[in-house]
């Protein structure tokens, strides 16, 4: 029976690849993970204005937008309870 000690363990690490990608004014943009995270997940919010630049108010909008979400599923919950369905 082989213990853990007796496997040969690699660990690898991840190396991030920056992407570049060319911006207005052939200016070279370079473009982190959290950066292209953050700006995916404001295209799919509604109504979530995807500022890299400030990502308070990216963080802002997601909480009112899950604030919302949550309203209306105790709406919808208040409904089927009182409509007994």
């Amino acid at each position: 029976m082989r213990t853990r000690s007796s496997i040969p363990w690699r660990i690898k690490s991840k190396k991030r690849k920056l992407k570049l990608s060319f911006g207005r004014n052939s200016e070279l943009v370079a473009k982190s993970s959290i950066e292209r995270s953050l700006m995916e997940l404001g295209r799919i919010i509604p109504g979530c204005i995807a500022d890299s630049n400030n990502p308070e108010t990216l963080f802002q909008g997601i909480a009112n937008y899950i604030y919302l979400l949550e309203t209306k599923v105790n709406a919808l919950r208040y409904l089927s309870l009182s409509y007994g369905v």
